[in-house]
């Protein structure tokens, strides 16, 4: 074979590979490609999925809510059935308070340490009307699953036997409040600060029976959703809400500035604690028993 013969062979060999090293190129490409897009199907299709989920999951608690028969509402002695809240101080003309909390929140805490003693000296002098609302959303953060409900329907509980008992027992839950994620105080526990705080012995059957459960869970919890979406504590003046709580006296000067006469706050927050209540923290740590 001349030597022109095998240049044109070879030429035509290294065309035919050089066009089936292009085809796999393009078909290992287009392999790729198909991979992509499927896997964007199937992340739309999995996000799509959760979605209609939550939409379903949503629309059946709503269903369930509406068509749920109503049981009984049982609030605590001297507050309407439909009332969100425990009030106290003046009936009207003084700037309302309204403050949500679960007893399972340590900046509730830290709320109450802050600024409890000045709104109770001016809940006092009829300076504000204060709108307390127990709320139990909560509740998963003990290990129970049923703190926040337990401890707020103890202080219903020891409501039903008086304003100034249900104060100190404000004032008891507070100051021995458990840590999250744990399984939070104990039905017996509960019990014996009730009894601190002034109750009678007939508490016990309260708390142990759950009876003011159903106005916790039917009319505080739903109303506390509308109004204080973002959790505890939330403070509201006149149905604004007040961030700065936090801040010694902040919570006194605007309540000031919205007409109260604060005098009444002047060195309240030496004081400390609730009428009754003194001394009694702790002393309910060995009761055991839900």
């Amino acid at each position: 074979m001349s030597p022109s013969g095998s240049s044109s062979s070879d030429q035509a060999s290294s065309d035919k590979d050089r066009r089936a090293a292009q085809r796999e190129e393009i078909r290992r490409q287009r392999q790729a490609e198909l991979k992509r897009q499927k896997r964007i199907r199937t992340t739309i299709i999995a996000a799509v999925a959760v979605v209609a989920l939550a939409i379903a999951a949503g629309i059946g608690w709503a269903i369930y809510q509406s068509t749920r028969p109503a049981g009984p509402v049982t609030p605590p002695q001297g507050v309407a059935a439909d009332q969100t809240y425990y009030q106290s101080g003046a009936d009207s003309g003084k700037p309302v308070v309204d403050v949500y909390l679960d007893y399972m929140c340590p900046i509730c805490n830290q709320f109450e340490q802050l600024n409890g003693a000045e709104l109770k000296a001016l809940a006092d002098a009829d300076q504000i009307t204060l709108r307390e609302h127990t709320r139990t959303f909560l509740d998963p953060m003990s290990t129970t699953g049923d703190y926040s409900t337990r401890a707020a329907n103890a202080l219903a509980c020891v409501a039903d036997e008086g304003e100034d008992k249900r104060v100190a027992m404000n004032t008891l839950l507070f100051e021995n409040q458990p840590a999250e994620r744990t399984a939070g105080l104990t039905n017996a526990q509960l019990t014996e600060y009730a009894k601190q705080a002034g109750a009678s012995d007939a508490v016990a059957d309260c708390i142990s029976s759950k009876k003011h459960v159903s106005w916790l869970h039917d009319v505080v919890e739903p109303e506390a959703q509308k109004s204080a979406p973002n959790g505890t504590p939330t403070v509201l003046i006149d149905g604004e809400v007040f961030q700065d709580w936090s801040t010694p006296g902040a919570l006194t000067q605007a309540l000031g500035d919205a007409g109260a006469d604060t005098s009444a706050a002047s060195g309240a927050s030496d004081a400390g604690g609730a009428p009754g209540a003194g001394g009694a923290a702790g002393t309910a740590s060995d009761a055991g028993g839900n």
